[in-house]
């Protein structure tokens, strides 16, 4: 006879623990919501002259959601963020409650979802459940509700496009769901099913990119769930749709890689195309590791500290993660009716990471990117242990008590791991701390002591506090310019610079191999033309013309350091002439950017040159079709035609 089902969830109790299950989503996420800004959040909020407008009331929604330059073309993430400055400025509070409602929205979307396919997932052959769906499906929200690992993905506020993205392609889901779920009934549902694909997915592809995955998605779900079961006709339009949604953008971007070969011939970090696909073998797993071990400690923002594949044997673990993977995708294919929870967990993690862990030259390593592929991980990993139960006679309360002690410890681990997120200062520590390896967290370590040093009046003992946290930092990461950087220029600032440092420095300009290393040089000639640091011109000259022959810079890049470059020349040596033709050759880098014809203007004010700030003027007018520059301009216009603005 079969066992009761355990823990049957009525619909008022469902409710109750639902809301218990969110309330306790909240205490564990406070202690880190009133947290500040963190690194890209900078580039793409807080420095985003569209957004600023739009704090200020004067938004321009056609700048923010498609010409911004933070916004990384992703317009409906970045409408939401304008809405968020314009409601409640651009203040990080507002914004990280703003992701920790989508990220409880999105575990309701989770519960809902996973109740509707957790009995066919669990029990295929249909046979008397012992634990009831609604059951399964709120465990497994809970487990990834509370999951420390999804802290970054919602106190890291630009994550906010990854949330949005997974919001809507899991409102997709559940209307291809409910849709698949009527055609079995024969009441309609293939035009539900498939508008809900199509309309939710375009919107999760306005946000991130990753919406695309959507498809891959309802693909896992169809062949495990549902199985194709359809009449003839249905079957035959799932399938030809499906087909050609997986078939015709793999065709689409085959094409444009023949097009564009460069693509993937990048070199950055590191590693290149061949040595980040054997090194995200290895990265998989310690997903998997800190997924089913989640020790805070072995969390954090930076994983530099994970050393990239060489080849098949060095190390050795990139061979034995290729042939783990190989083996459980291989198993997942074989039980995928017998046990079609473990084939849905390992096929759902590893879809959701075909984009951003596979060929494209992005960062090795970031725990947000396993937001929306935990989810099924979570629920197919549940679903098969339930499947295993009716084999091993536990109590009800025993398995009901382990549950509960289960999430009461993922809660616990996520507070820990909020707590660590209340300032950028506590976390740059506490990362520095679990990551000793890591050149980036020894970095930011010393970056946040350097900051709190200049918030509490007491910088110069703040800077000679970071430095070993630099010096420490460039041992470890011999590419890596920031802490390089970082050490020359407060050694600059109270004494001399040991040729050595200088020479080094110079060399990681020459080899660096990521665009964004370059944003510490860029703030290094900022923080020169503004300040009297000890480098000589000679010095200064030397290490741009270092940089000037890395030929990996964006156009972009080479043109911001032409510019600050110009202005150091103007500023300390007072090379007026450099000057300009450095700014010129900036302007010339990147003829479409009025900001630079802006600094050509100020710079022939600052000369007297009213015709030549006024031609720079006209250009910077012409140029700045969004209106980003607005107000600069208009500053300068009434220094060039003072009677006119009167």
């Amino acid at each position: 006879m079969a066992s009761d089902p355990i823990n049957p969830i009525p619909h008022p109790a469902r409710n109750w623990r639902l809301l218990a299950l969110i309330a306790l989503c909240v205490v564990a996420y406070l202690p880190g919501i009133a947290g500040g800004f963190l690194f890209d959040d900078f580039s793409n909020i807080v420095n985003n002259a569209a957004l600023q407008n739009a704090a200020h009331g004067k938004p321009d929604w056609l700048a923010i959601a498609l010409i911004s330059d933070g916004g990384q073309r992703r317009p409906l993430s970045m409408l939401s963020f304008a809405l968020n400055a314009i409601a409640f400025g651009m203040n990080p509070l507002s914004f990280k409650l703003a992701n920790l409602v989508i990220h409880l929205v999105n575990g309701l979307l989770v519960f809902a979802l996973s109740r509707r396919i957790a009995d066919r997932l669990t029990y295929p052959d249909r046979t008397e459940p012992r634990f009831r769906p609604d059951t399964l499906a709120l465990f497994s929200t809970a487990l990834w509700l509370l999951h420390p690992l999804n802290v970054s993905g919602v106190l890291y506020v630009v994550q906010r496009m990854n949330e949005l993205s997974s919001m809507f392609i899991l409102i997709g889901l559940f209307c291809y769901v409910e849709g698949r779920t009527r055609m079995l009934r024969r009441s309609g549902g293939l035009f539900e099913a498939l508008t809900g694909l199509c309309v939710f997915g375009l919107i999760a592809t306005a946000c991130k990119e990753n919406g695309a995955l959507i498809v891959g998605y309802a693909w896992i779900v169809e062949i495990l769930c549902f199985r194709f079961e359809a009449s003839l006709r249905e079957r035959r339009i799932l399938k030809a749709i499906f087909w050609a949604a997986i078939a015709v953008p793999i065709f689409l971007f085959c094409l444009y890689l023949c097009a564009h070969p460069d693509m993937l011939g990048y070199s950055r970090n590191g590693f290149t195309l061949y040595t980040r696909v054997l090194s995200e073998a290895r990265v998989l797993c310690d997903y998997l590791l800190w997924f089913f071990v989640p020790l805070p400690s072995l969390m954090g923002f930076h994983h530099d500290d994970i050393a990239v594949s060489q080849g098949l044997l060095n190390p050795i673990s990139t061979a034995a993660s290729i042939t783990f993977w190989i083996t459980l995708s291989i198993s997942a294919w074989l039980l995928r009716r017998r046990c079609p929870g473990f084939a849905f967990a390992v096929t759902w993690f590893l879809v959701g990471h075909s984009i951003e862990s596979s060929i494209f030259g992005l960062e090795l390593v970031f725990e947000h990117r396993n937001y929306l592929p935990m989810t099924g991980l979570l629920l197919g990993t549940v679903c098969a242990l339930a499947q295993m139960a009716p084999n091993i006679q536990f109590p009800r309360y025993g398995i009901t008590g382990t549950m509960v002690a289960v999430v009461g410890l993922l809660a616990f681990a996520t507070a820990v791991r909020a707590h660590d997120w209340r300032s950028p200062f506590a976390l740059a520590m506490a990362d520095a701390t679990h990551h000793p390896m890591s050149s980036r967290a020894q970095y930011e370590a010393g970056r946040q002591i350097v900051i709190d040093g200049d918030r509490n009046n007491a910088l110069k003992e703040a800077k000679e506090k970071a430095l070993p946290y630099f010096d420490r930092a460039a041992e470890i990461g011999p590419y890596e310019l920031f802490p390089a950087v970082a050490r020359v220029q407060i050694r600059s600032e109270y004494g001399t610079v040991p040729p050595t440092e200088l020479e080094d420095l110079a060399r990681r300009l020459r080899s660096a191999q990521s665009s964004e290393q370059a944003n510490a040089f860029l703030d290094m000639l900022i923080a020169a033309s503004q300040t009297t640091l000890s480098l000589t011109p000679s010095d200064m000259s030397a290490l741009m013309t270092a940089a000037l022959e890395n030929s990996q810079w964006r156009a972009t890049v080479r043109a911001m350091m032409l510019n600050n470059y110009g202005s150091y020349l103007f500023n300390i040596p007072r090379d007026y002439q450099s000057a300009i033709n450095m700014t010129m050759a900036a302007a010339a880098a990147e003829p479409r950017n009025p900001y630079f014809q802006i600094n050509l203007a100020k710079i022939a004010l600052a000369v007297n040159d009213l015709a030549a700030a006024r031609e720079h003027l006209a250009a910077a007018k012409e140029l700045n079709k969004a209106g980003v520059y607005d107000q600069e301009i208009a500053r300068i216009e009434r220094q060039v035609n003072p009677t006119r603005s009167k």
